[in-house]
């Protein structure tokens, strides 16, 4: 009896990790090489490619309570007659006098993720935990620094 519990355990994993195995290297997994892509960084160009609006922050603390959580979210719109497949923004913190604190380059659109075709929006967030004492609270201000193909 105890064999026979030990093997439709056995079993039962190696479905499972079939089943995910599959999945991850599946066709509908949407993954592709950066390195192949064409990028933008001219900021007249990115102008005409996306649209960044509607800018917004969170926060939230961690179950502990010991770290603060800030996710700053906007929309992304594909305003170009090409998919994009990459987006990259700068945020940059500042204090009450205006003066950068910190400064970060994030991909808020991922080549992982089914190209964003022309017309079409998408949602990004960007978490940062305990940003500096001396940040102004405003929202951070946020460029698109690089647009890819």
């Amino acid at each position: 009896m105890e064999r026979r519990s030990i093997l439709i355990i056995g079993g039962a994993v190696l479905v499972g990790l079939a089943v995910f195995v599959g999945w991850s290297l599946g066709p509908g997994r949407n993954v592709s090489d950066s390195s192949n892509l064409t990028e933008i960084t001219d900021p007249a160009s990115i102008q005409k490619t996306i649209e960044l609006t509607h800018l917004s922050i969170l926060t939230s603390d961690t179950y502990a309570g010991n770290i603060r959580i800030r996710n700053i979210t906007g929309l992304l719109k594909n305003i170009s007659t090409m998919p994009v497949r990459k987006i990259d923004l700068k945020m940059t913190f500042t204090d009450y006098d205006g003066k950068t604190i910190q400064e970060s380059t994030h991909t808020a659109f991922s080549p992982r993720k089914k190209p964003l075709e022309p017309g079409t929006q998408f949602r990004f967030e960007v978490n940062f935990e305990n940003l500096p004492r001396s940040w102004n609270y405003h929202v951070p201000i946020t460029q698109i620094v690089s647009v890819s193909y």
